[in-house]
């Protein structure tokens, strides 16, 4: 009780909060060069983990396959990918007005600040639908996203944090129901670094090896 009187007394107005949530979305920048590893794990229908190291510049994306249940690799799987929209980025899953209403819940004491939790109703049907938005009360982005899709009654979450001075995914879970039972998937990012630019041949047709500057 005595926390939640903390929290109370430390927050802003749910409008105020909204005010400096789009100023917020209209100030952010993404990286456009970057790394990052990320961990896939799979349960349910079926079972899977593998670690992914990503280089990414524009749309040019390179993965690397660098672990499978456990066992690292000496020699990565490696595919190149031209023209390939980044899934995670705050500015294309953030939540807009013109497109959900947005109704405060409370707060949530975060540290020394609180974050601000709004439900989300869509304004339109939609294949993938946000229903509930938590945004912290430092940078005033989103913190973590609740979504459900129209098909195989999925729904899952997304979780964002600050990485030097960038705002990215930390964690990306969703469950859909499938033949046979419901499927589970949770992707948790890590070692993100942000170069100025990466070496020549990074995407090339036959990619050179992974630069030891460029490894964690």
């Amino acid at each position: 009780m005595i926390a939640l009187l903390a929290a109370a007394a430390l927050a802003l107005s749910p409008d105020a909060v909204l005010t400096k949530y789009r100023a917020a979305l209209k100030a952010v920048r993404e990286p456009r060069v970057f790394t990052v590893e990320y961990t896939l794990e799979q349960t349910g229908t079926r079972t899977l983990e593998q670690t992914h190291r990503i280089f990414r510049s524009g749309g040019d994306e390179r993965d690397e396959i660098i672990e499978v249940n456990g066992t690292r690799t000496t020699h990565p799987q490696v595919r190149i990918f031209r023209g390939r929209r980044y899934r995670y980025t705050v500015s294309s899953l953030a939540p807009r007005a013109a497109a959900y209403d947005f109704t405060f819940v409370g707060t949530r004491r975060d540290g020394r600040h609180v974050d601000y939790v709004y439900d989300l109703t869509a304004k339109r049907p939609q294949a993938f639908t946000l229903t509930r938005i938590t945004i912290d009360g430092v940078t005033f982005l989103p913190a973590a996203l609740i979504f459900v899709t129209r098909d195989h009654d999925g729904r899952g979450e997304i979780h964002f944090a600050k990485a030097e001075k960038w705002w990215v995914a930390t964690t990306a879970s969703a469950s859909a129901s499938e033949p046979g039972g419901t499927a589970h998937e949770r992707l948790t990012f890590s070692a993100w670094r942000f170069p100025p630019s990466l070496p020549a041949g990074t995407f090339g047709a036959r990619p050179h090896p992974t630069p030891q500057a460029l490894l964690p």
